[in-house]
């Protein structure tokens, strides 16, 4: 049984003209997967629950650290040393016990990866990993799956969505997660920088937004651009992903 009248909770969804009753609908059907419950996933958890999302999926084989609490605002001191899935799924269900969540404590590089992407309709990348990136990227090029992704390091942040297996207006493929051109030296760069909680807060929730707006169908979205957000200036950009021809799963900015 369903607790809480449905167009109680979503009455503010149901006044928005980009949404409403129709809209509401592709959110409950929808099949979200969520990969990393860090700093990214808490704020993505956190909105994609309480948005009606019928179905989500948890990844992550991470325990609670106190470390993580200044970032991670779906834990508590109570929840150091338990598993982020099985706290996070309780947090969720606090916010919304109507949705359905399955959750799956393993690595993205595990030999399962696969199997579990392709029970679903939108991936999230939350794991800000380079190698994990690569692996969820080339799976949901071969699944055909959208891939919303982000990364954040200091007061700087980024967010994107992947359609690679798709082509734009002009005939021509999108980009993937390969188009960065991310090394691992960049990456332990940025992880020696720290990470402010709130701007991680604020790209997860951008991320969040984007994963909405895949299920809703809207064309106005990040696939082939990036959005880049300054926490210092407060400055946001977009910028175009190109495409290489030399490979599908390859390009530049």
């Amino acid at each position: 049984m369903k607790k809480g009248d449905p167009l109680e909770r979503y009455s503010r969804h149901l006044l928005l003209k980009e949404i409403g009753g129709q809209g509401q609908k592709l959110l409950d059907n929808a099949k979200v997967l969520i990969i990393g419950l860090g700093g990214l996933g808490s704020p993505v958890l956190q909105y994609i629950s309480g948005s009606g999302v019928g179905e989500i999926g948890l990844v992550d084989d991470d325990k609670v650290d106190i470390s993580n609490l200044h970032r991670q605002p779906i834990y508590s001191m109570k929840d150091i040393g338990l598993y982020k899935v099985t706290q996070a799924k309780k947090f969720a269900h606090s916010i919304n016990p109507n949705i359905n969540i399955n959750i799956y404590k393993s690595r993205m590089t595990s030999g399962g990866t696969k199997n579990i992407i392709k029970e679903y309709d939108i991936i999230i990348d939350c794991t800000d990993n380079h190698l994990s990136s690569l692996a969820i990227n080339d799976i949901c090029f071969k699944e055909k799956k959208p891939l919303v992704s982000a990364s954040v390091a200091g007061f700087f942040g980024q967010v994107t969505t992947y359609r690679s297996y798709e082509f734009n207006e002009n005939g021509i493929p999108n980009p993937s997660y390969r188009c960065l051109k991310i090394n691992k030296e960049s990456e332990k760069n940025c992880e020696s920088l720290g990470i402010l909680g709130s701007v991680a807060g604020i790209i997860g929730s951008i991320q969040a937004t984007e994963a909405i707006k895949q299920i809703l169908g809207q064309k106005d979205n990040l696939v082939g651009r990036l959005l880049i957000f300054d926490g210092s200036s407060y400055a946001i950009r977009l910028i175009k992903i190109r495409w290489d021809p030399k490979n599908p799963l390859n390009g530049s900015l």
